[in-house]
Parts: C-alpha cells; sequence; structure tokens
C-alpha cells in the first residue's frame, strides 16, 4: 500500500474553492426578475460545489449591486474589486445608490482597487478584466448588445470568450441562461488538491479555528509528509548503483575462478534485479512524491511568511503551475477571509520577515552548503582512497610483486583479483554517488543565494514603505520558488520517462 494512503479522513484539509466573477450593465429593466435568475444560479453552484462558492464583483449600481447583494443573502463569502478608489468611486452614485453600495462594501470580506489609471474607462475596463483573472466562472448580465463605452459588458464577455474561460450568460431581457465554453466548465476540478489533503496529518493539530491557523497546519502537514517522503527516495535511488556494481565485480572476477557457473549466475541476477528494482521499489513515483508535497509546502511557507501584509499574495499565480491552481486559490481565499483582521505596522512586518524568513533561508542555505561540501568531500576522499589502493595492487600484482604466490595460493590470487576489482566499483560507486546528489552544483547555487538573501536583508532594513518592501519580498521570493518549480518539473519529466 502506498505511503501517502490513510484510511482514516485527514483533519487538516485546505478548502476547495470556486470563485464566481460577475459583470452587468448598470441600468436593469426587470431588477426582481434578473435578481431572481442571479440568485438560482448561485445557489445551484453552493449546492453542487463541494467547498467553498465565494463571489468576485464591483459595487457599482444596477447589476453589481443584484449580484452582490444575492451573495450576501445566500451566505457567501463576497471579494470586492473597485475600479477606482472609494471617495472617486462614490462620485458616480447618487445618495440612495451609494448607501447601497456602501453597505456591501461593508459586509465584503476583501476590498480591493485594481487599477492605477487615471483614466475613469480604463479604470472600469481593468476592473472588468481582473474580475475575469481573478474567478473560475463569470456570471454576465448581459442584453447581447455591443457595449457602450470601454469597459462595457460586452467586452468584458468577449475577451473571456476569448481566452477560453468559462461564461454563464444570463440575458438581461429574457433572463435565459447561456453556458458559453462549456468544456472549459468541465476542467475545473483540482485533483492535485484533493490528493494532497488526502495526505496523512499526523503529528499535525489545528489549536484554534482561523484561517492563518489552517493554512500554517497544512502548511506543516506538507512539510511533515516531504520530510518523510525525502530520505526514503534518496536511500532507495541508492539500492540499484549497488546491485549494478556487484553484478560488475561478480560478472569480472568469476571467470577466473574455478566453478564459475554459480557466480555468473549470481552476477546475471543481480544485474536483473538492478534494472527491475527502479520499477520494483516505484522510485520515480516516490521522487514525483517528495517533489509534490515538497513543492506544497515551500508555496504555502511563501503565502504565510507574506500573510500579514496589506497586498493579497501575489508572487505566484495559478498560471505558474496550473496543477496547483486550486492550492493557491484556497490560500488565497484563506488570507483574504482575514484581511480585516488587526494589520501589523511596517516596521513589525520586517522585523518578523527578515527574522521568520530572510535569517531562516540564510541558516538554511548556509546549512546545506557546508553539508554538500561535506558529502563531496567524503565520497571524493572514498574515490581516491579506494581507487588508489586498486591501482597500487594492479601495479605491483602486474609488476612481478605477488609472483611468488604459487598455484597452491590459488585462492588467495583469486581474492586478490576480487578485492582490486571491487576496490574499482567502490571508487566508481563514490563518483556515481557525487553525481547523483549533484553536490558541487547545490554547494555553489546555495551559496549563491546566501550571498542574494544578505543583498536583500540590508535592503529590508533600509526600506520605509510598504511597496518598496513588499517589492523586494516578492523578488525575494519567487526566487525561492523559481528552483523548487525547475526541480518539480525535472522529477515529473523522469518520471514521466520512467514508465
Amino acid at each position: 500500500m502506498p505511503a501517502h494512503r490513510n484510511r482514516a479522513k485527514p483533519a487538516v484539509c485546505l478548502p476547495p474553492v470556486l470563485a464566481i466573477g460577475f459583470s452587468g450593465h448598470r441600468h436593469i429593466e426587470n431588477e426582481a426578475k434578473c435578481r431572481d435568475a442571479v440568485r438560482a444560479f448561485l445557489r445551484s453552484k453552493k449546492e453542487t460545489h463541494q467547498g467553498i462558492v465565494y463571489g468576485v464583483s464591483s459595487a457599482a449600481s444596477g447589476g453589481d449591486q443584484i449580484f452582490a447583494e444575492s451573495c450576501l443573502e445566500l451566505d457567501m463569502p463576497l471579494r470586492i474589486l473597485l475600479p477606482r478608489p472609494p471617495e472617486q468611486f462614490k462620485t458616480d452614485f447618487d445618495a440612495a445608490g451609494w448607501q447601497r453600495s456602501e453597505a456591501i462594501l461593508d459586509k465584503a470580506i476583501s476590498v480591493e482597487v485594481t487599477s492605477d489609471s487615471p483614466d475613469r474607462k480604463e479604470q472600469y475596463y481593468d476592473c472588468g478584466i481582473r474580475m475575469v483573472t481573478e474567478s473560475q466562472v463569470l456570471l454576465a448580465l448581459w442584453d447581447g448588445e455591443p457595449s457602450r463605452g470601454v469597459g462595457g459588458t460586452q467586452e468584458i464577455v468577449s475577451f473571456a470568450e476569448k481566452t477560453g474561460h468559462p461564461v454563464a450568460w444570463i440575458h438581461s431581457q429574457t433572463c435565459e441562461l447561456k453556458l458559453l465554453n462549456g468544456h472549459a466548465a468541465e476542467q475545473l476540478e483540482s485533483h492535485e488538491l484533493d490528493f494532497l489533503n488526502a495526505l496523512p496529518d499526523q503529528g499535525v493539530s489545528l489549536p484554534e479555528k482561523s484561517p492563518r491557523a489552517l493554512a500554517a497546519a497544512w502548511m506543516q502537514k506538507m512539510d511533515e509528509n516531504a520530510n518523510r517522503f525525502a530520505p526514503q527516495a534518496r536511500r532507495l535511488g541508492s539500492i540499484p548503483v549497488v546491485y549494478t556494481a556487484a553484478a560488475a565485480v561478480l560478472s569480472g572476477v568469476a571467470p577466473e575462478i574455478p566453478a564459475a557457473a554459480p557466480w555468473l549466475a549470481v552476477s546475471a541476477a543481480l544485474g536483473i534485479v538492478a534494472m527491475a528494482l527502479p520499477a520494483i521499489l516505484r522510485l520515480h513515483s516516490r521522487q514525483l512524491l517528495w517533489g509534490r508535497t515538497r513543492t506544497a509546502a515551500e508555496i504555502a511557507r511563501s503565502v504565510l511568511v507574506l500573510w500579514n501584509s496589506p497586498a493579497l499574495y501575489a508572487v505566484l499565480g495559478p498560471e505558474t503551475m496550473p496543477e496547483l491552481a486550486g492550492m493557491l486559490r484556497s490560500l488565497h481565499f484563506l488570507k483574504m477571509e482575514s484581511s480585516r483582521e488587526r494589520r501589523i505596522p511596517l516596521a513589525e512586518f520586517k522585523k518578523e520577515y527578515r527574522r521568520d524568513r530572510v535569517a531562516h533561508q540564510a541558516e538554511y542555505f548556509s546549512r546545506q552548503a557546508a553539508r554538500a561540501e561535506r558529502t563531496a568531500r567524503r565520497y571524493g576522499a572514498v574515490s581516491w582512497i579506494c581507487g588508489a589502493l586498486a591501482t597500487l595492487i594492479a601495479v605491483a600484482f602486474l609488476a612481478g610483486e605477488l609472483q611468488g604466490i604459487g598455484p597452491h595460493h590459488f585462492p588467495a590470487r583469486q581474492w586478490i583479483a576480487l578485492t582490486m576489482s571491487g576496490l574499482f566499483e567502490i571508487a566508481t560507486m563514490a563518483g556515481a554517488f557525487v553525481a547523483m546528489k549533484d553536490s558541487a552544483r547545490r554547494r555553489r547555487r546555495y551559496s549563491e543565494l546566501s550571498r542574494a538573501l544578505a543583498r536583500w536583508d540590508a535592503e529590508l532594513e533600509a526600506l520605509e514603505t510598504w511597496s518598496s518592501v513588499l517589492q523586494v519580498a516578492g523578488r525575494m521570493e519567487r526566487t525561492l520558488l523559481v528552483e523548487l518549480l525547475e526541480w518539480r518539473s525535472q522529477l515529473q519529466s523522469a518520471a514521466h520517462h520512467g514508465r
């Protein structure tokens, strides 16, 4: 039975989330009928989705208000994206309309301004496009007619349709529902999140019910599973090399030994086992399992260290690694849920980030660089010593230094040959292990990252605005994750070719 299977359902799981974006007209002729259609669509999604369904909308008059109020009536979390700052956005309303939208803003779990353009039309267009990219399904309340200006519903629906985004179109006159890009809607399941959630969580506790506590417990769960899989994969990976070397030694020495047939048979058996072991031990799948859990743990760690920043996590988007989109959406939602909690001052954030992330990673890279150097030296020493001893024996044997051994000492001669061959194989294996562990490259890379961290730490200490601090933190997080993602890709490729 694979190590990740567990009969008991794990308690620490990220909730699958479905984000429904919205775009609609400001002027709705039959608001009650449209409201019923919108509410029916949202209710059906909420009842059929095995997780959390939340709305992503602006708060303009008309359709936005209908959608937002319907989400709140159905107890669905609501994220608001504003095209312009609230004090400017307010000027687009009359008193009654703003009072209605203000109530929506007060109840939303997150409110964010999406555009920094000075042009009003561009602000609304940017907000509409963001609505599409930040959701998995776009609900459009639209009459099917061309837009009356930049950023209209028709333009947003057209963008979503052309980019393959699922669109649920409710005709604002007839309230007829039509699904566009329906094939894309069938691909919204997150099988990778289901797999990661199903991993065992022994030793991981959830001390309190809060979004951050859940995210932290889930990161610990991924970390524990990755730590469990990593040593196993490394140890098992060396077994075929040892078997191959043993087979080579026996096949080389056996012909010189009386009654060599049994030894040759053993050599052949070892060779066959060495070839079959990767499949028998499922080495490729074990390595891939290690890579999947380690990637998930490090991405979750990156989210957590930026948890107290005022911006939502944007270091890594779902498009970077589509199979992890479900995990990223879930972590993103959990942070949104806690966005109205007390935000720490910049100075405190910098102190925590430098201590918990920069210093921790610098210590880790320094430790790993030293470990890689020790590994390279250890295997290098074994390779040189065994190679030198084998060479000395071979030279002495060929030079006649051991010619005093007569035929009656035949077994000793064979043991000398076996020892020489074994020493050469050990030297070869030691060199192979250095290559397998990639010690030299890892040492150089860890040293490079340590120097980069020292530079970024100095920058963070000197910076005094959220924007500049988050730019540096973002560069650091991307650098830490890029190599991890490349490594995961290599493991996936190796596992694919190893099948």
